[in-house]
């Protein structure tokens, strides 16, 4: 019996080991577009473009906007946070978790085909980081402006500017210098009107 609980207690310790899967866009967090009204300067419109994963296994995936409040206005959140606080599915790698985004909205699925330079055959399994041709760019702004800019921080360990965007876009076969970023213009109108 005790050899039965020692497996058992294991099996259910790898079982929460894995990541878990991304689910559709949560309704009952955010909203959809850009932060309005009391939102608007505390918290943080999250802008998830699919790219290359737009009709890849034939479903075609639009661009999703939508504001994540801060329910606690002046406290700081990390770009994890704000993706949860939106309702978008996110899931991480079994080796860092959350340390390096795997999935948004289930894209790209575990038996999606990502056509990679050198693998045409490659299939995301989210047990190590993602390949550097085949990966969420993470990107942000202040919201003041139109253009983004490339984190070089993980989401996990940077904080949100409130009042601005944080962008996720598929990079397939780009290189560090020609990863796109996503495609809606970040602006603000809170934020740009003096």
């Amino acid at each position: 019996m005790r050899k039965l609980l020692a497996v058992t207690s294991v099996l259910i310790g790898l079982t929460i080991a894995v990541p878990a899967t991304a689910q559709a866009v949560d309704p009952a967090k955010g909203y959809n577009g850009v932060c309005t009204g009391n939102d608007a300067l505390t918290g943080v419109t999250v802008v998830v473009d699919f790219q290359e994963l737009d009709g890849n296994g034939g479903t075609a995936a639009p661009t999703i906007t939508r504001c994540s409040p801060n329910a606690t206005p002046g406290t700081a959140r990390t770009g994890i946070k704000a993706l949860q606080d939106a309702g978008i599915a996110v899931a991480g790698t079994a080796r860092w978790g959350l340390g390096f985004v795997c999935r948004l909205e289930t894209r790209p699925s575990a038996t999606e085909t990502l056509p990679l330079s050198g693998n045409p055959n490659y299939k995301e399994a989210c047990v190590n980081t993602p390949p550097a041709n085949a990966y969420w760019g993470y990107w942000y702004a202040d919201g003041s402006g139109s253009a983004w800019t490339y984190s070089t921080q993980g989401a996990l360990n940077r904080n949100v500017v409130p009042g601005g965007f944080e962008g996720w876009s598929f990079s397939l076969n780009k290189s560090a210098s020609t990863n796109p970023p996503p495609g809606v213009t970040p602006s603000n109108p809170a934020r740009t009107v003096q």
